[in-house]
C-alpha cells in the first residue's frame, strides 16, 4: 500500500469513529424524544381510566413499559453497536494484511479458525506476525463483550431464546441480556463508553503499527 492511501486509510477509521460518536449523540436524543411521545401516547390512552379498569388500565401499561424499555433501545442502539465494531473489525484486518505483506507472510488472518473475530485476530497478530493486537487488559475485556453482542444481534437479532448456549451465558453474566424480557439490551452510557475504547485500542494499535514501519524503514 502507498503512503497516500495508507494515510487515507487511516483518516477513514478517524473520520469514521468520529462520525459515530455524533451518531450516537442524535440516536440518544431521538430516543429520548421517541419515550416522550410514547408517553404522552399512554395518557391519551388510559384518559379516563383508573386501576379499577384492571385490562384497560394494565394492558396500555404493560406495552408503553415494554416499548420504551426494550423495543425502542433495542432498535435505536443495536445498529450502532454493530456498525461500532465493523468499523474495529475492519481496521485490524487491513493492519493485518498490510504486516503480512510486508513481512511477505503466506498466511492470512482469513486462515486462521477461531470462536470468533477476536480469538482469531489474536492468534494471527500474536503467533503469525508477532505483533501483539492489543497492549491493555481492560480494553480487551470491553473489546471481548462488544465482540459477544455484536454477534448475538447480527446472528439472532439479541433474541434470547436464538443465542447459542455459550454465548447466552456469557451475556447474561455480563449483565446485557434480560431473560424476561428475552431481548439483549445495551445502555448509552455503555455504548458512549465502548466507542472511547475502540478509538483507544485502535489509536495504540496504528500508532504501533506506524513505529514498527518507521523501526523497519528508517529514513
Amino acid at each position: 500500500m502507498s503512503t497516500r492511501r495508507l494515510y487515507m486509510s487511516l483518516c477513514d477509521v478517524s473520520v469514521e469513529l468520529d462520525t459515530l460518536e455524533e451518531h450516537l449523540v442524535l440516536i440518544e436524543g431521538h430516543l429520548e424524544r421517541s419515550i416522550r411521545t410514547a408517553r404522552c401516547e399512554l395518557k391519551s390512552k388510559i384518559q379516563g381510566l383508573t386501576p379499577d379498569d384492571e385490562d384497560e388500565w394494565d394492558i396500555p401499561h404493560q406495552l408503553h413499559g415494554y416499548k420504551v424499555e426494550v423495543t425502542l433501545p433495542r432498535i435505536l442502539r443495536n445498529p450502532f453497536l454493530v456498525s461500532l465494531f465493523a468499523v474495529y473489525e475492519s481496521t485490524v484486518t487491513t493492519i493485518a494484511g498490510l504486516v503480512q505483506e510486508e513481512k511477505g507472510q503466506k498466511l492470512s488472518l482469513d486462515d486462521i479458525r477461531g470462536s470468533d473475530f477476536l480469538e482469531r485476530a489474536k492468534r494471527y497478530y500474536k503467533h503469525i506476525l508477532q505483533f501483539e493486537i492489543s497492549a491493555d487488559n481492560e480494553r480487551w475485556r470491553r473489546l471481548k463483550q462488544l465482540s459477544d453482542l455484536r454477534n448475538a444481534i447480527a446472528h439472532a437479532n439479541g433474541r434470547y431464546d436464538a443465542i447459542s448456549v455459550g454465548l447466552r451465558r456469557r451475556i447474561v453474566q455480563q449483565g446485557f441480556l434480560s431473560e424476561e424480557d428475552g431481548f439483549v439490551i445495551v445502555s448509552g452510557p455503555w455504548l458512549r463508553e465502548t466507542v472511547a475504547v475502540v478509538k483507544g485500542e485502535l489509536d495504540d494499535l496504528l500508532k504501533r503499527y506506524e513505529e514498527w514501519e518507521t523501526a523497519k524503514n528508517p529514513r
